[in-house]
């Protein structure tokens, strides 16, 4: 059987992250999902895509705090309205790929999965499974699901990417984001900041406490580098993960060819 590789699109690289209204990066779309295209062509590896959600998602969320569940008229209708503009961001996404001939095909997490207070719990893999054995390219992202507490609470694309890893027995798992790795600062605010090439047993904790310190834990709703972390360590051991900046070309092709690329994250 091919290698199973997971790609996270962030949603700081195909949107606009800090704008205010739902605004595609329309460019970097293409771009990524040109180097996808050429990867599926190879015929070397099955592929699961997973995408943020970036301002299609986190401003309604924050705005009426969805991620903490939905009781008022305004918290229904806003729900409602973030479903469909993660729909739409998706439909960039998939169009963009089949208009280059890419067999991509939408799983709406909305649909199949739900939470417990906020606590993701499990869903079957089986209609992915069976998609990927169709030589398909399934595409999932960070959804607001119902929750069986709240009324609904956020699953984040990142929860999504390691609870498939596992379960889908992945090979590699590569975070496209908008730097090129972990940081010992914040490469935004300090251009000389040193990467972290790896991040593995021994230095895990002192990587989290670096990120606390960068405040990364509350950069967004669902958060950010810090969750990234988090969600590893606890669903990833044993496997290759990497932190690379997508909003270079190629980074996809280097990783999958060894090149030593952002971070790579790796727990026995």
């Amino acid at each position: 059987m091919k290698p199973l590789v997971i790609i996270k699109l962030g949603g700081s690289v195909i949107t606009y992250k800090k704008s205010k209204t739902p605004k595609a990066r329309l460019s970097v779309i293409r771009l990524l999902t040109k180097e996808i295209a050429q990867i599926v062509r190879t015929g070397k590896y099955r592929i699961v895509l997973v995408h943020g959600g970036g301002s299609f998602g986190h401003p309604n969320v924050k705005k009426f705090n969805l991620h903490k569940g939905m009781k008022t008229a305004k918290q229904k209708l806003a729900y409602a309205q973030t479903l469909q503009n993660m729909l739409d961001l998706n439909e960039f996404v998939i169009k963009s790929l089949t208009s280059r001939a890419v067999p991509a095909v939408s799983i709406v997490p909305h649909s199949f999965a739900e939470q417990e207070q906020g606590e993701f719990k499990s869903f079957s893999v089986a209609i992915i499974n069976n998609a990927l054995n169709q030589g398909l390219v399934p595409i999932l992202f960070g959804d607001g699901v119902l929750d069986t507490k709240w009324g609904c609470s956020v699953l984040s694309g990142d929860t999504i990417v390691s609870y498939l890893a596992r379960k889908l027995k992945a090979e590699k798992v590569v975070f496209l984001s908008d730097v090129d790795g972990i940081f010992e600062q914040d490469p935004k605010s300090n251009p000389r900041a040193k990467l972290i090439p790896e991040v593995n047993n021994r230095n895990f904790k002192k990587v989290l406490k670096i990120l606390a310190s960068q405040g990364a834990s509350k950069i967004n709703v669902t958060g950010e580098m810090y969750g990234k972390m988090v969600a590893v360590k606890r669903e990833l051991r044993k496997k290759s993960i990497y932190i690379v900046d997508g909003l270079k070309q190629e980074v996809l092709t280097g990783v999958l060819a060894g090149k030593k690329i952002g971070t790579k994250i790796h727990f026995s």
